[in-house]
């Protein structure tokens, strides 16, 4: 159980800043109005510095975790820790001043922008810290494939649940749609890297997948109905499960499975 701080990591930030930026698209758009813009923004930082305070815990002593960010532009993982915290702070910030609506709502939404650019920049980088030659089953482009889902698949979710409904969960089931269609070739590839790791793995990848499914279905439900607070909420919900539970076959296919 020792990567489950990391699953809950990578999920959970990359699905809040998944989610903060198609809140900020949907904004734009007019697909929301301002007042639940901000409370979106601000609960999608929330949920991110969550993810970020989960993630301490994999780190064996973490008030050495600070010797990371010596690093930063040489280390893969200690740009993703940089890149955490700047997007982590400029995100805040940003949220926070349209939260309180004190008045330059012109600077606040530039510094939204701003901070959902770092946060593409901070999604490419978790990947590549698995790029490892070492570990067959994560050393290829199938990882940062699986990784880039993440923020469509539960970023459009939760972004529907704090309010930019239909464009979130668009996003969500094309996320899905295309997991789906990419997943024959990343199993394939996994399994001709260990066949037998990977083999563990069908009971965990099985349940994403029906999990998944499920969690299209309830958004495709609602979409066509455009009632039912609870078949929204319980199809995001499903869906940040089942990215949990595939990231957890992922990790498991580093060493033993959980």
């Amino acid at each position: 159980m020792h990567e489950l701080p990391l699953v809950f990591f990578t999920v959970l930030t990359q699905s809040a800043v998944g989610a903060f930026i198609v809140l900020l698209i949907g904004g734009a758009l007019g697909h929301i109005e301002p007042r639940r813009l901000a409370i979106g923004l601000f609960a999608a930082v929330c949920l991110f510095g969550l993810g970020v305070v989960m993630g301490i815990f994999h780190v064996g002593q973490p008030l050495r975790a600070m010797n990371m960010l010596f690093r930063a532009g040489h280390s893969p993982m200690s740009n993703e820790i940089v890149l955490s915290a700047v997007f982590g702070t400029v995100a805040g910030i940003a949220a926070l001043g349209l939260l309180l609506d004190r008045g330059a709502r012109k600077l606040f939404i530039a510094l939204a922008w701003l901070a959902a650019a770092i946060g593409v920049v901070f999604v490419f980088a978790i990947p590549r810290i698995y790029q490892l030659p070492t570990v067959t089953t994560w050393s290829s482009s199938w990882t940062t494939v699986v990784m880039l889902l993440t923020p469509l698949i539960g970023g459009g979710a939760l972004a529907a649940a704090l309010g930019v409904r239909r464009l979130g969960l668009i996003v969500s089931i094309v996320g899905i749609i295309a997991s789906f269609c990419l997943r024959p070739g990343y199993l394939s590839t996994i399994l001709l890297a260990d066949a037998p790791l990977a083999a563990a793995q069908s009971d965990w990848f099985t349940a994403q997948a029906v999990l998944l499914a499920a969690g299209a279905l309830g958004a495709l439900v609602y979409i066509r109905a455009r009632s039912g607070q609870a078949l929204l909420f319980a199809s995001a919900g499903v869906v940040i499960a089942a990215e949990l539970i595939g990231r957890i076959a992922f990790y498991n296919l580093w060493t033993l499975p959980m």
